[in-house]
């Protein structure tokens, strides 16, 4: 018999209290660490990535126009300015900065997301659909968080169907009312209930030593930061994320 479909949602932001429980102290504590750790990893990476930069400009450079590796070299700063994008976030997140935002192209938005991942597809031979409704307005987003939190998204969902004989990540997107609407699906065998309650929980992973249980609890933090939601629809057919956006 199959599992039926369970939700969880994210509580959203703007919420004001004065009365926290045990396990919501627990989670503000992890946050705290999760902000000072944040600020040395960004801190430390930024020296070798400048470093990583530097010498790609050059090699750049001493190779013709029309050469055939200049496509590998683009790929390379393209992924190179994501993780200085990343850096400068999570200097932000530990000093509770708000996202620049800018309006922006949800197609081309969910495009780039998949670009970054692509590789990630083909290594795990998983069949990539995406629908995105013609003529959508653009959103208010910080760019490069926003790529960075579905990338996240779309990561967990290639992990849940390891070991699935059907391997289809779908992708929708359209308005909902005055919120733009991003779903993303997959046909793994679903999240346990157990674990339900805490995938947005930071340092909360199903994965062992592989997993740092960071990806969707920053997911999370972004999505919240540009006053969305995000939630989660699971069952044994698999598992769809739910992101609501204003427009």
């Amino acid at each position: 018999m199959s599992r039926p479909f369970k939700s969880c949602e994210s509580p959203g932001a703007g919420t004001t209290r004065t009365n926290f429980t045990a396990d919501e102290l627990l989670h503000f504590t992890r946050l705290i660490t999760m902000g000072q750790l944040s600020a040395c990893f960004a801190h430390e990476i930024r020296n070798p990535l400048m470093l990583i930069q530097g010498h790609l400009r050059l090699a750049e450079k001493s190779l013709p126009v029309d050469d055939p590796l200049q496509i590998n070299f683009e790929g390379i700063c393209r992924a190179s300015r994501r993780i200085e994008e990343m850096a400068k976030w999570l200097l932000d997140f530990s000093r509770k900065r708000t996202p620049q935002t800018e309006k922006f192209d949800v197609a081309e938005l969910v495009s780039d997301a998949v670009h970054f991942t692509q590789p990630y597809f083909q290594n795990q031979h998983i069949d990539v659909e995406t629908q995105v409704k013609p003529g959508l307005p653009p959103v208010p987003i910080d760019r490069w968080q926003m790529i960075q939190a579905i990338v996240n998204v779309l990561q967990n969902a290639v992990d849940a169907m390891t070991g699935s004989e059907k391997r289809v990540l779908s992708i929708t997107a359209g308005v909902d009312g005055n919120r733009m609407q991003i779903a993303i699906s997959d046909t793994g065998t679903g999240i346990a209930a157990a674990d339900l309650p805490f995938i947005f929980e930071p340092f909360f992973t199903t994965k062992g030593e592989e997993g740092t249980g960071l990806g969707l609890c920053i997911t999370r933090l972004v999505i919240e930061q540009h006053q969305g939601t995000i939630a989660v629809q699971t069952g044994d057919s698999g598992t769809t994320f739910i992101i609501n956006l204003p427009v």
